[in-house]
């Protein structure tokens, strides 16, 4: 197939467009990411990378800020955590109307892990697994301090 002239000008006019010389090669066509989330499975790679080289420093600060303020901690990773889970199944999921029904659902997965309510996407089955991970150890945290690091008088 040929072009004619005057789709070739127009070709060539939208892609003086495009950028170049930045380091990143245009999606291929069948890359799924780029078509439904706009970012390429290449850009998501070059970031995943950049962050597991950024994982030690990041590792620390956070055992930090959960030595240093565990009930801070968990408390925050509890009300992110039910933010993302109501987002995630308020419109699938008929017993999570409020961001409170997602922070009951979420609070009972770090401690008891029983609730009436149950996960029905993908995401919000993803968000509970890792509150059921993580949220043990960080009411372990906060609730068992060692001696040395509980306010002298207690």
């Amino acid at each position: 197939m040929t072009l004619s002239p005057e789709q070739q000008a127009a070709l060539d006019q939208l892609l003086a467009h495009v950028p170049s010389g930045n380091g990143h090669t245009p999606p291929p066509a069948n890359d799924a990411l780029h078509t439904w989330l706009g970012i390429s499975s290449a850009d998501v790679k070059a970031r995943l990378l950049d962050l597991l080289n950024k994982k030690d420093d990041l590792e620390a600060r956070l055992l930090d800020l959960v030595k240093g303020s565990p009930l801070d901690s968990a408390f925050g990773f509890l009300l992110a955590s039910a933010w993302a889970f109501y987002a995630a199944e308020k419109d699938a999921n008929p017993r999570i109307k409020t961001f409170i029904d997602a922070f009951y659902y979420i609070a009972t997965c770090a401690s008891v892990g029983y609730a009436d309510i149950f996960a029905l996407t993908q995401p919000g089955r993803a968000i509970a697994s890792l509150v059921m991970i993580l949220g043990p150890a960080l009411t372990n945290a906060a609730l068992d301090r060692p001696a040395e690091t509980r306010p002298s008088g207690r």
